[in-house]
């Protein structure tokens, strides 16, 4: 998926979710869909789990939706697993607080499933989502290979350190998330921490 776009089922479903009346999107009890994350030790590797008490099957995941955490060399991931017949990638997305600005400022993480087959039926869980963000040694590589991959010198500074200049990473085990449902409401929750990390996890 090229960055800064929003794939089509999630465009689909952007679509569909302000074309439905509201009322007919009131959660109903026990229609609800629950993240669980496993945080290693390293602080900035994540795996998820997600579980559909919905009525209606799940075809996309985001991690981060409404999150507002800014596209940056240290929050770009290295790596992101999927479950068989599902794609993850991460997503630019403009910033609805700036309404004027339609460049991507926001990154959030996205799992399609490729194979309807695959798709989180009704009162099922699937694990295998994954998210691993790069070390501050990564972050200056990638800073230094997006400005030589331009033909422009990569500097960098000194004082302080690149390193040290990088935000905080977002702690991605308890932000906001939303998921597409097949013939229903998108739904929309919080990321729940699934127990601390394990001290052997790398």
């Amino acid at each position: 998926m090229a960055k800064g776009t929003i794939p089509c089922a999630i465009a689909a479903l952007v679509v569909a979710a302000a074309a439905t009346p509201a009322e007919d999107c009131a959660k109903q009890p026990g229609d609800d869909v629950v993240v669980k994350a496993h945080r290693f030790s390293d602080g900035r590797s994540y795996a998820y789990l997600v579980t559909n008490n919905g009525t209606t099957p799940i075809y996309a995941i985001y991690i981060g939706y409404g999150a507002f955490i800014e596209i940056d060399y240290s929050t770009q991931p290295t790596s992101m697993g999927a479950p068989n017949g599902w794609r993850g990638t991460d997503a630019w997305v403009p910033d609805p607080r700036w309404p004027r600005s339609h460049s991507p400022r926001l990154i959030q993480y996205l799992w399609e499933a490729e194979d309807p087959d695959a798709w989180i039926q009704p009162g099922r869980s699937l694990s295998g989502y994954s998210i691993q963000l790069p070390t501050p040694h990564e972050s200056v590589l990638a800073y230094r290979d997006f400005w030589e991959s331009r033909g422009l010198p990569a500097e960098l500074p000194t004082d302080p350190r690149l390193e040290e200049r990088l935000d905080p990473q977002p702690d991605l085990a308890s932000v906001p998330f939303q998921v597409g449902r097949y013939g229903g409401c998108g739904a929309e929750g919080t990321v729940e921490l699934d127990g601390p990390p394990d001290p052997g996890d790398s």
